[in-house]
C-alpha cells in the first residue's frame, strides 16, 4: 500500500485543510511542534483503511465542536489506484459510511467496489491490502508510544504476531477443519457401531420370525376358502347391480346429449340473430360513418400533438441554455469574490494579486469595480432563475397536454380496425342473409331430434325403476362379505409382514458386511485426521515455517542494529523454551548480546530498547515486503528519536536512509528541529485558528 493523497474534514486537529499529496515523495519528514497534528495524519490513514486509530471511540476523532468527519485516502496497490472514503456522524443516532473505489483509466473516473454492508466492504479492503490493523501497527507503523508494540508482547503473543505476518492463520483454518472432520468422523463411527449392535440383535430373531410366517400362512389359507364361498353367493347380486348401473350410464349419456343439443339450438339462435344484424346495410353504413368521424377528429389531434412537441422542444432548449449560464456564473464569480476579499483585507502598498504598486484610491476603485461586477453577475443569476421557473411551469402544462393527446391517439388503431370490420360486413350483407335462412332450417331439424331423444330418456327411466324393484327382493349380506375380505387381507398382510421380516434379516446381513467395511474405513480416516490436526497445529507446519523465517529476521535486525550501535549489540531469537517440568514450549524469546553479555530484551530500556525495537520492526517490515502475500511498500515512523542521544539519532537517520530502497514511501514524524533537514522532503504541520494545516517544504 503506497499512500498518494489524503483528504481530511473535521478529523482531530484538522478542519478543512487542502489535500495532502504524497505522489513523487520517497522519504519525507513530518515536522512540527508537539500537538500540531503530525501523528493525526497517520491516524487518518489507519482510520480510513481499518476504522481504527489511537482512540478506541470514533466520535473522539471528530474535530472539537463538530458532529461529523470524513477521511478519503487514495493509494496504490499492486500497480492499481484505489480510494477509501470513511465517514462518521456522532450523536445518539450516530452513523458510519464506508466506500471502496478503483480508478478506471479507460473512463478516467472512479468505479465503485463497495459491498452491501460496511463489514463486507471492510473485509474486501483487508483482502486487497492482505494486511489487518494489528499486523500493520506491529510491522509497518512505528506508532507514537507503541514503538515496542511487538517486542513488549509476551513470547507467545510475539509468536502469534509473527504467525499473522507470515499468513499462517490459514493453518489455523486447516487445523479447525481437521478438528471438524475428527468430530464428524467420531460421530459417524459411533453411529456405525451402534447400528452394528442393533443389526446383531435383529439377526438373533430369525427362528422366531420363521415360526410366525408358518402360522400366518395357515390362517391365510383358511380365510381364502371362506371368502371364495361368500363371493360365489354374491356374484348374482353383483350382476344385477351391474345391469342397473349400465342402464343408469345410458341414462346419463342421453341426458348429456340432450343438454348438448339444447345448447346447440340456443347458440344457433344467437348466431341467427347476429347474421340478421349483419344483413342490414343501412345500419352498418351509419356505424361506419360514425367511426370515420371519430378518426378524422383524431387526425386533428395528431397535428395539435406535433405543434405542442415543437413548442416543448423550444422551451427545453431555452431552459437548458439558462441553466448552463447559471452553472458557469458560480465558478466564474468565485475568483472575483476572493480577489475582492483580499483587496479589502490588505493595507500594503503593493497589489496582493498582481504585485503592482497600489494606492488607497486605486484600491478603493478596484474594490468598487469588483463589487459592481459581482452584483451584476448575481442579478443575471436571479433573472435567469426566475425565467427557468417560468419555463418549468410552462413545460409542466405542455407535458400534461401531450399526455392527454397521446391517450386520445391510442384509440386510433381500435377505430381503424372497427372501420375495416364494418366495411367488410357491408360487402357481405347478402351472404349473411342467406346464412341466416339456412340456420333457421337447421334449428327446426334439431328441435325434432330433441323431442325423440326426450322420449328415449323417459323409456330408460322406466326400465331402471323395474330393475330396482327386482334388486329389492334379492337377499344380500354385504357386511359379512366385507368382514371376510378384511380377514383375508389381514391374513395376507401377516404373511407378507413375516416374509418381509425374514427378507429384512437377509438385507441386514448384507448391510452388516458393508457397515463393518465402513467402520474400518472411518477408523482409518480418524487416525489420518488426527495426524493432520497435529501437523496443522502451532507445533506442526507453522512452527517449521517460523523456524525457517527466524534466521532471516535475525539477519535483517542485526544488520540495522550493528549500524545503529556501531557493532555493540546483537539480537538472537529463540523459538522454544524449556520450562521447569522439562517440557519444551513454543515461544519467541528475544535475547540481546552487548558488551555486558547476553540478556533478555525485557532487561533493556530507553534509547537501547528503542534501537532494538526499531531494528526488529524494520526487519519485520522487510520480511513482509519480501513475501508476495503482504504487498507492504510503505513505512511510517512516529516520534522515535526523543529517547536517543545525538549520536544515536544520527545512526537512526543513517539506518532509515539505508533501507529506503526497500520501500516506495517512508514517512518519519519528529518535533526535533535539528532533524528536519536530515531528510530529502519535509511536510511541516502548524496550528491555525481554523485548525491545523500542512505544507510541503
Amino acid at each position: 500500500m503506497i499512500p498518494i493523497e489524503l483528504e481530511l474534514h473535521n478529523f482531530l486537529a484538522y478542519k478543512d485543510p487542502s489535500p495532502l499529496r504524497l505522489e513523487g515523495i520517497h522519504v519525507a519528514c513530518l515536522a512540527g511542534p508537539n500537538g500540531a497534528g503530525k501523528s493525526s495524519l497517520l491516524d487518518a490513514i489507519t482510520w480510513a483503511l481499518w476504522g481504527k486509530a489511537r482512540s478506541n471511540s470514533p466520535d473522539a476523532l471528530i474535530h472539537q465542536g463538530e458532529t461529523e468527519m470524513r477521511v478519503a485516502l487514495t493509494f496504490e496497490q499492486g500497480g492499481l489506484r484505489y480510494r477509501v472514503i470513511r465517514q462518521r456522524k456522532a450523536g445518539k443516532r450516530g452513523a458510519s459510511l464506508l466506500e471502496l473505489q478503483a480508478w478506471d483509466p479507460g473512463t478516467n473516473s472512479w468505479r465503485g467496489l463497495s459491498e452491501n454492508t460496511m463489514r463486507a466492504t471492510q473485509e474486501r479492503i483487508e483482502q486487497l491490502l492482505r494486511l489487518d490493523y494489528d499486523t500493520f501497527v506491529n510491522s509497518a507503523f512505528l506508532m507514537q508510544g507503541r514503538a515496542d508494540e511487538f517486542t513488549t508482547k509476551t513470547p507467545n503473543q510475539r509468536k502469534q504476531v509473527l504467525a499473522n505476518i507470515l499468513g499462517l492463520d490459514q493453518w489455523e483454518t486447516y487445523e479447525a477443519r481437521a478438528k471438524d472432520q475428527i468430530s464428524a468422523t467420531r460421530q459417524a463411527l459411533q453411529r456405525v457401531t451402534v447400528r452394528l449392535e442393533e443389526i446383531d440383535r435383529e439377526l438373533d430373531q430369525r427362528a422366531a420370525y420363521q415360526r410366525t410366517l408358518e402360522e400366518a400362512q395357515q390362517a391365510a389359507a383358511l380365510a381364502a376358502e371362506e371368502l371364495r364361498a361368500a363371493e360365489a353367493q354374491f356374484a348374482a347380486l353383483q350382476q344385477a347391480r351391474a345391469q342397473v348401473e349400465s342402464l343408469r350410464q345410458q341414462q346419463a349419456d342421453l341426458q348429456r346429449r340432450l343438454q348438448a343439443r339444447q345448447r346447440e339450438i340456443a347458440e344457433a339462435r344467437q348466431d341467427r340473430q347476429r347474421l340478421l344484424a349483419r344483413a342490414d346495410p343501412a345500419a352498418l353504413q351509419a356505424a361506419l360513418e360514425q367511426v370515420r368521424g371519430e378518426l378524422a377528429a383524431l387526425q386533428q389531434a395528431q397535428e395539435e400533438l406535433s405543434d405542442l412537441e415543437e413548442k416543448r422542444a423550444r422551451l427545453s432548449e431555452e431552459m437548458a441554455t439558462l441553466q448552463g449560464i447559471n452553472q458557469a456564473l458560480g465558478p466564474e464569480t468565485e475568483p472575483l469574490k476572493k480577489r475582492l476579499a483580499t483587496l479589502k483585507e490588505t493595507r500594503q502598498p503593493l497589489c496582493p494579486t498582481c504585485g503592482q504598486p497600489l494606492t488607497e484610491d486605486h484600491r478603493a476603485q478596484l474594490v468598487a469595480e469588483l463589487e459592481v461586477e459581482i452584483a451584476r453577475r448575481r442579478e443575471t443569476y436571479r433573472t435567469n432563475r426566475q425565467r427557468i421557473q417560468q419555463l418549468e411551469q410552462s413545460l409542466q402544462a405542455l407535458n400534461q397536454g401531450l399526455r392527454q393527446l397521446a391517450d386520445r391517439l391510442q384509440q386510433r388503431a381500435r377505430l381503424q380496425k372497427r372501420a375495416g370490420e364494418l366495411e367488410a360486413a357491408i360487402e357481405h350483407a347478402g351472404q349473411a342473409a342467406s346464412q341466416a335462412a339456412a340456420l333457421a332450417e337447421r334449428i327446426d331439424r334439431w328441435e325434432e331430434e330433441l323431442k325423440k331423444e326426450q322420449a328415449q330418456l323417459e323409456a330408460l327411466g322406466a326400465e331402471i325403476e323395474r330393475h330396482q324393484r327386482q334388486l329389492a327382493r334379492m337377499p344380500a349380506d354385504q357386511a359379512a362379505l366385507d368382514r371376510l375380505r378384511l380377514e383375508k387381507r389381514l391374513a395376507d398382510e401377516r404373511v407378507g409382514g413375516a416374509r418381509q421380516q425374514l427378507a429384512a434379516l437377509d438385507a441386514l446381513a448384507q448391510q452388516r458386511q458393508s457397515l463393518q467395511a465402513e467402520h474400518q474405513r472411518l477408523a482409518e480416516d480418524l487416525a489420518l485426521y488426527e495426524d493432520l490436526r497435529e501437523a496443522f497445529s502451532k507445533r506442526g507446519v507453522p512452527a517449521m515455517i517460523i523456524e525457517t523465517v527466524v534466521p532471516e529476521l535475525e539477519r535483517a535486525a542485526n544488520e540495522l542494529l550493528t549500524r545503529m550501535t556501531e557493532g555493540r549489540m546483537h539480537v538472537r531469537i529463540e523459538t522454544q523454551r524449556e520450562i521447569k517440568t522439562g517440557e519444551v514450549r513454543e515461544a519467541l524469546d528475544i535475547i540481546i548480546s552487548d558488551d555486558l553479555g547476553s540478556r533478555p530484551y525485557e532487561m533493556y530500556s530507553g534509547g537501547e530498547a528503542f534501537r532494538i525495537d526499531f531494528a526488529l520492526r524494520i526487519a519485520l517490515s522487510r520480511l513482509l515486503a519480501r513475501r508476495a502475500g503482504a504487498q507492504l511498500r510503505s513505512l511510517f515512523i512516529d516520534e522515535g528519536f526523543g529517547s536517543q542521544d545525538a549520536r544515536g539519532r544520527e545512526n537512526l537517520v543513517a539506518a532509515i536512509n539505508s533501507i529506503q530502497d526497500d520501500f516506495d514511501r517512508i514517512l518519519v514524524i519528529t518535533h526535533i528541529d535539528e532533524l528536519k533537514d536530515a531528510f530529502p522532503a519535509r511536510i511541516e504541520v502548524y496550528k491555525t485558528p481554523e485548525g491545523s494545516q500542512f505544507r510541503l517544504a
